[in-house]
């Protein structure tokens, strides 16, 4: 084995808006950091959440910052942003939208995927923070929470659906959503708690390899080799089975 090559653990990349980027947010106890915890030493995650964008723009950009290379699962979340009213810069139809993440799932063909719903929208909260209208609401968000399910479905991908999750969470503790989203749009830590307990719970269910608790380490833990020829040897076996 050459000494100097590399060799990449498997992945788990996650593709989304401001949802995604700020899911390394560890202060908000951000979904990506928690799988990346979850995950350490088995396989990496990749945040490639791009803030404020809709899939109109993402489905141009995601080709140039991912490699399909070592991919074992990626994670799709949008929706809020094409959910805002027209004719905002960032609002894409249903219908189109549809068709953007279809291209977007698409592109990483040959990889498990979880197409994510956006979350509900906390009117009240949300609207506090404009001086005039809201420029998106929890009704015409609803509609793209719709057509993530109906994609998933026709494509035959899990869905993990964020927002009847939130909503019946809600509804059955009677919190407001204001409880899981902290600017009424984008997650706090009990959302993020909840988006990643859903995403665990899909992973086990449908991709049970990739079930953490049952994947070895492809690094061998300290306690597993007792000199430098046995970790040697353990490091060329598990980068043969990779």
């Amino acid at each position: 084995m050459d000494p100097q090559a590399t060799h990449q653990l498997p992945q788990i990349v996650c593709i989304g808006d401001s949802l995604t980027q700020h899911g390394w947010d560890v202060g908000k106890r951000g979904w990506t950091a928690q799988l990346a915890q979850t995950y350490l030493r088995r396989m990496d995650v990749v945040n490639r959440g791009l803030s404020g964008f809709n899939t109109r723009w993402a489905k141009h950009t995601v080709p140039r910052i991912i490699s399909t290379q070592n991919i074992r699962l990626v994670c799709i979340l949008f929706g809020s942003n094409d959910a805002q009213f027209a004719p905002g810069k960032y609002h894409v139809p249903v219908d189109e939208f549809t068709d953007n993440l279809r291209d977007i799932t698409r592109m990483v063909a040959g990889a498990r995927v979880l197409l994510v719903t956006p979350p509900p929208v906390a009117d009240r909260l949300y609207e506090s923070l404009f001086e005039g209208p809201a420029d998106r609401c929890c009704e015409g968000t609803r509609l793209y929470a719709d057509a993530v399910r109906t994609l998933a479905e026709e494509l035959r991908i899990p869905c993990v659906d964020l927002w009847t999750a939130m909503e019946t969470t809600a509804t059955s503790t009677n919190t407001p959503l204001d409880s899981f989203l902290w600017d009424g749009l984008h997650l706090n830590a009990n959302g993020n708690d909840l988006l990643f307990n859903l995403l665990l719970q899909a992973i086990k269910s449908n991709y049970p390899e990739l079930n953490p608790d049952s994947m070895p380490f492809v690094v061998p833990g300290h306690l597993d080799f007792a000199n430098l020829d046995e970790l040697t040897h353990m490091l060329a076996h598990s980068t043969e089975s990779q």
